[in-house]
């Protein structure tokens, strides 16, 4: 198993690299070039979904203006109409990615959801931007299961962690880049007075935004077809993935269930600590502190950007320093570490004095968070056997983007409406929501802790691959 151990994880690859490497069980491993290729490219896929849905938070205010709609009505926007098409189209589409071409479902669903996020420039009204929204929920469900698979199959499983931190590079990219970027948009276009094209009608100026991030994608999606599908582990040659029943996976997450509430509900739970401020944040800094939105983008998305890679890859280490070391809980002791570190700092946060000061609390707690997000996608890979990891990975994103992202939007602006009754305390829902998220999510995660270093050991037994 340990065939990549010694491989550096950046730079230039040795000549040999494009040579098959064994692993110990006597199982070729693909070539390290194709391995890196793929992963670089599936990183940037990662970077346009979290860019193309991130977007949108930075605009809350406008769209508001434009459309004359709430602050719960901007909340289903962001989150149930991206959500719910994400969580349950993304079951179906996962059936698939255990069966069929990964590679390929990946590359039809980014020209899905880039498509849908162009139109969100060209709707003309709430109910034709909530539709599009929707649209690119359901394209989007498609690039998770099957992305996260294909690492598995292109890594061993230490190595695992650095492959999905990797991707998680993406992530932060695209949503550094959708602050930065749709802040850079909104200044220049500021001054432009709505254009009128015929056969769509009004353009408004933050629309553009829309337009600018989802064109790229459609031409990655051909990039995405280069890449090769590796071969999945423990199947002969030319052999077909088996049909693995519903049932079948329902047995095994209930035979592990203390591991599995730990790995994917704590997962839930603390991305409902997250969403709030990734999906209300520039919005307070606007309302509390007067930032334009302009600001607060390219602000936020630099911070991002600059401190969030190095929270990913040294995350990724960590695990593979300590899983070497025999750490058989590796994954999700890195992941609760990161909570006790990262709730106060949350909660805090949006009680600082300055908009300075929350952004730099908010940047600190952001590193120790992102620590875990390598770690956390791997923790539920390693231990799933390769027949059914795309399913386990829709149950991931069913959780964390129908319940965690489409609710906490939602709980953050009905503590805002209804419980506060005032706009100007949103800095206190924000508060709310960490305090009662991430409380839960810390005990949830502490629980599994045990269990999951048994169900780590048995998959190394039972279906080392």
């Amino acid at each position: 198993m340990a065939g990549l151990a010694n491989a550096p994880s950046v730079g230039i690859e040795p000549k040999e690299a494009s040579v098959a490497i064994t692993s110990a069980e006597g199982e070729a491993w693909p070539a390290r070039k194709d391995a890196y290729y793929s992963l670089f490219v599936i990183t940037m896929v990662v970077m346009f979904t979290v860019l193309d849905r991130s977007v949108m938070s930075l605009l809350i205010d406008p769209i508001k203006h434009d459309f004359g709609i709430s602050d719960t009505q901007a909340a289903l926007l962001i989150g149930a109409a991206f959500s719910l098409p994400y969580g349950v189209v993304g079951i179906l589409v996962a059936r698939l990615a255990d069966r069929s071409n990964r590679r390929n479902l990946v590359a039809a669903s980014l020209g899905v959801w880039s498509a849908c996020t162009v139109f969100c420039g060209m709707t003309q009204s709430y109910v034709a931007l909530l539709l599009a929204r929707m649209g690119i929920g359901a394209g989007e469900s498609g690039y998770g299961p099957a992305s996260w698979s294909i690492a598995t199959d292109y890594w061993p499983r230490e190595k695992v962690a650095f492959a999905t931190g990797t991707m998680g590079i993406g992530a932060m990219l695209g949503t550094g880049l959708a602050f930065f970027l749709g802040g850079a948009v909104l200044h220049f276009v500021s001054g432009i007075p709505p254009v009128h094209v015929p056969g769509i009608g009004i353009i408004r100026p933050w629309q553009w935004a829309f337009i600018i991030v989802g064109t790229p994608g459609l031409i990655w999606s051909f990039v995405v077809l280069t890449s090769k599908e590796p071969p999945r582990r423990g199947l002969a040659a030319g052999q077909r993935a088996p049909n693995v029943a519903v049932r079948e996976v329902a047995r095994w997450l209930a035979d592990d269930w203390r591991t599995y509430l730990a790995v994917i509900g704590g997962m839930c739970i603390k991305a409902m600590m997250l969403a709030g401020p990734a999906t209300w944040g520039a919005t307070f800094l606007h309302r509390q502190f007067g930032w334009d939105l302009a600001k607060v983008g390219m602000v936020s998305g630099t911070i991002t950007l600059v401190v969030s890679p190095i929270g990913l890859l040294a995350g990724a280490k960590l695990s593979e320093y300590w899983t070497k070391k025999g750490m058989q809980d590796a994954n999700l002791r890195i992941v609760f570490y990161g909570l006790i570190c990262s709730i106060p700092l949350m909660i805090i946060s949006p009680l600082m004095p300055s908009a300075w000061l929350v952004l730099a609390v908010n940047a600190v707690a952001s590193f120790v968070g992102t620590l875990g997000f390598g770690p956390s996608i791997a923790a539920f890979q390693v231990i799933t056997p390769n027949r059914m990891r795309a399913q386990v990975g829709s149950l991931t994103q069913f959780c964390n983007n129908v319940i965690a992202f489409a609710l906490s939007p939602v709980i953050v602006a009905l503590f805002t409406d209804y419980l506060f009754r005032d706009p100007a305390a949103l800095r206190y829902s924000m508060v709310l929501n960490a305090a009662l998220m991430g409380t839960i999510s810390l005990l949830v995660v502490w629980q599994g802790l045990k269990p999951y270093g048994r169900s780590y050991e048995r998959a190394v037994r039972e279906f080392a691959d």
